[in-house]
């Protein structure tokens, strides 16, 4: 069965270490947590570290390969994150639902706003492990052509068989009900 690779970059409008941007890491623990207990969720790299750390670069690839939309002169921290789905709906009720969506709700205040796309999505089979070179990659191809079955963002999805996909908004309440779940069991905690 084939995974859905969901790679994300943004560039930090301060450096790592500057107040403006510590809400933006303060929340860093709940999003992984919440995509970690999100129903369609298989893995992310930054779990990797957990159970093989020497492995951690061969496995997901270094943390140094970047889209070239982080140009010379701009800040050197540009968050991006790699993650494995069993299918678009649940990573999009991850993405704009619970702990996330708050997240996205407050990216002007931490991001540069660019011209690229904020993440990419791509399918690959089962027994693959996706890199980071290679979302940095993908997420070129999809700002210079547009979605295809190769790169692709929720806006014109594709299914693992290369197939324009419509989403299945019942799919998508139900996963997002287990996000929601989830945040009303933090805020109760």
């Amino acid at each position: 069965m084939a995974k859905l690779v969901l790679y994300t970059f943004g560039i930090l409008q301060q450096p790592r270490d500057h107040e403006q941007i510590q809400g933006f890491h303060d929340r860093n623990p709940f999003v992984y947590t919440s995509a970690e207990n999100s129903a369609g969720f298989v893995d992310r790299s930054g779990n990797s570290w957990k159970r093989d750390h020497a492995k951690r670069d061969r496995d997901w690839g270094t943390r140094e390969v970047s889209p070239r939309f982080l140009a010379g002169g701009e800040h050197h921290d540009a968050p991006a994150t790699l993650s494995l789905w069993e299918d678009v709906e649940s990573v999009y009720a991850f993405t704009y639902y619970g702990f996330h969506a708050e997240v996205l709700s407050k990216r002007d205040d931490w991001f540069v706003k660019g011209d690229w796309p904020a993440f990419v999505a791509w399918w690959i089979p089962d027994n693959e492990t996706p890199t980071r070179a290679e979302g940095a990659q993908r997420l070129e191809h999809l700002h210079d052509n547009g979605p295809t079955a190769h790169a692709f963002d929720f806006k014109a999805p594709f299914d693992a068989d290369g197939q324009s996909l419509r989403l299945d908004r019942r799919k998508i309440e139900a996963r997002a009900e287990v996000v929601r779940s989830h945040m009303r069991h933090r805020q109760d905690a």
